[in-house]
Order: structure tokens, then sequence, then C-alpha cells
């Protein structure tokens, strides 16, 4: 950073003395401002994925891209002082890095300061606080048309001696369901993503999935279009069983260390909510939505 500075220092001095008439003194110091504004920006990192498109994924250019990915950095953007970068990982590990105070944040948890607790008594939210609601997302049972012969309103427990397929950390389907799974009433496979979850349905090595209905369509849309998906088809069918719930998605902030490690949390939390607010207010947000869920089909 020093090297940079001394760079920039030496570029402005050497161009103010070969031609002073050629930058007028209100443009000397726009442009000091905006170089000492680099310079003083602080960047934070915030952990999420890249496997649930349209909400966070990477483009055909290797861009990290989505709802919840232009929604943060839009706001982020109108936040003086502040400049972020996203860390892609799998969300079992985003969770753990919030959980052991390394993240400064993570991109989307649902709400969980009443389940995600410290493993140290006396257990406590290792998230807080989140930020005001990014997204609401509907969360459905995807099933495989034999199993939904017999009746299943009631989720999970209508779902008993069933094998469900999720992406590893996503804990969506909620506590009642995976105390079913320690209990071995339900049998869970955990893959890398979405995309896995549709194949092992497709090849009748799972029953159901639990997974967010926008999401998923996406997938399955796109994995019809291909000669692989019409390869692998056995003639097993799947839809939508039920709707479990329906959750909002949000920024949230580790609670561990974040004095320490993180001491302009209180001041950057404070200013992410009043931008997310006037977005919703002006609609930026809705927009951002529609053009995700609907330009992308």
């Amino acid at each position: 950073m020093k090297l940079l500075y001394a760079l920039l220092s030496l570029t402005l001095m050497s161009c103010e003395k070969k031609e002073e008439t050629l930058v007028s003194e209100p443009a000397k110091t726009e442009l000091s401002k905006n170089h000492t504004d680099v310079l003083t920006k602080q960047n934070v990192k915030i952990y999420t994925y890249d496997v649930l498109p349209p909400f966070a994924y990477k483009d055909d250019q290797g861009k990290l891209t989505g709802i919840y990915i232009e929604i943060v950095t839009l706001a982020v953007s109108r936040m003086p002082g502040y400049s972020v970068t996203f860390e892609v990982v799998p969300w079992n590990r985003a969770k753990n890095a919030v959980k052991d105070g390394r993240a400064f944040a993570i991109l989307p948890p649902y709400f969980h300061a009443h389940d995600w607790l410290t493993d140290k008594e006396p257990k406590r939210a290792y998230i807080w606080p989140y930020s005001l609601p990014l997204y609401t997302q509907s969360d459905i049972v995807i099933a495989n048309h034999k199993v939904l012969i017999k009746s299943r309103k009631n989720f999970p427990e209508d779902y008993a001696g069933l094998t469900f397929v999720m992406f590893r950390g996503d804990g969506r389907a909620g506590p009642a369901f995976f105390k079913m799974v320690e209990e071995k009433k339900i049998s869970l496979i955990e893959v890398d993503d979405v995309k896995k979850c549709i194949k092992m349905l497709q090849s009748g090595r799972a029953d159901c999935t639990v997974t967010s209905r926008i999401p998923f369509a996406w997938h399955l849309k796109r994995l019809k279009e291909s000669e692989e998906f019409h390869k692998a088809d056995i003639g097993i069918t799947f839809s939508e069983a039920a709707v479990i719930s329906s959750n909002q998605g949000y920024l949230g902030y580790t609670d561990i260390n974040s004095e320490k490690n993180f001491p302009y949390k209180k001041d950057f939390t404070i200013k992410f909510d009043i931008e997310i607010y006037k977005m919703k207010k002006n609609g930026e947000i809705q927009e951002l939505i529609k053009f995700y869920t609907e330009a992308q089909r």
C-alpha cells in the first residue's frame, strides 16, 4: 500500500510540474480527494456461495452475480468509506467462519438467532445483528411422483421412511426435519449443489428434496435443455409437493470478537440498512428481483 501511495504521489507531482495550466485547481482537488478515498476506504469481506442462481451464482464469464450479490454491491457503493469483496466458499465453511469470528458477515442467511448458537455455554447467537431483509424466498418440497401416491400434507411427519437429498449446510428444512434425520426416521444425502440434487432425484436415488422454488426451477430448466439430462432420463418424474415456509434472506454479521476484529461493524450495519431502506422505497430492489427472476428464465 505504501508503494502504491508513493507511485501515485510521484505521478501526480510529475503531471503538475510538466504542465500546470492543463489541470485546473478544482480538478486537482477532486483528483486528490478521489486518490485519498481509494486509500482510506475500509474493505469488507462477505462470505457467500455461488450455487443458488438467480440469488448468488457465477455467470458464463465466471463473474459472481445474482439478486443478493447485486443488492449488496449497489448498497455498499453508496456508503462513503466502504468497499466490498465476496469470498465464495461452501455454505458450511461460511457458517463456521462467522461462528469463529473470522468472517465479518455472511450472505444470505435466513434469520437464525434462535438456533444458530455458539458451542460454549452460555449459548448465544453467533450472528447478530441481521440486516433489513433483502428478499423473501419460498421453500418447497420436491418429490418423486411415486411417493406422492400417499397423502403427504404434513411436513416433515408425513415423509418418514423417505430419502432426501440436499446441499451441504442447507438448513431450510428446519429443526423438526433434522431431528427426524438424527432419529433415522428420514435418510439424508448431502451433495454440493442444487444441480446434483436434481440428478439424484432423476436417477431415483433420492425421493425428495427441500429447496428454494426459484433456484430449483432455474436449474431444472437448464438441465432439461442439455443432452446429459435426456440421456439419464429413466422415466422418473417429480414436482412440487408442499410449500413449507417463506423466509427472508439477510446480510448477517458475526457477533464473535467483532469489536476487536471489526471495529467498524456498528457504523457499517447502520449505513447499510439506510441504503437498503432507500432502495426498497425507490423500487430499485424490486427492479433487480424482476430482472433476475424474469429475464433469466
